[in-house]
């Protein structure tokens, strides 16, 4: 995730690794990791962009770090509204 990451970009293209924000990966069982990607084909970049902000935020007001995994949640509970 990056601004503008995929911008006129295309499967295979090289991308400029310094633009690169934050990764997301799976590091769970084959199960899970399957229901995993269902889900994430559902939610938009920009979901996930929100999601990302409203926690960065919330960091910074209750002086704490938040799970990266709290993203995909969050994520889901605002594609779903």
């Amino acid at each position: 995730m990056g601004r503008g990451l995929g911008f006129k970009q295309r499967p295979g293209n090289n991308i400029d690794e310094n633009l690169i924000e934050k990764r997301f990966s799976l590091s769970s069982s084959d199960n899970e990791e399957s229901s995993v990607s269902q889900l994430l084909s559902n939610i938009s970049l920009e979901d996930i962009r929100v999601a990302t902000q409203i926690l960065n935020y919330a960091e910074d007001i209750f002086n704490t770090k938040v799970s990266d995994s709290k993203v995909i949640a969050l994520s889901d509970h605002i594609h779903k509204l």
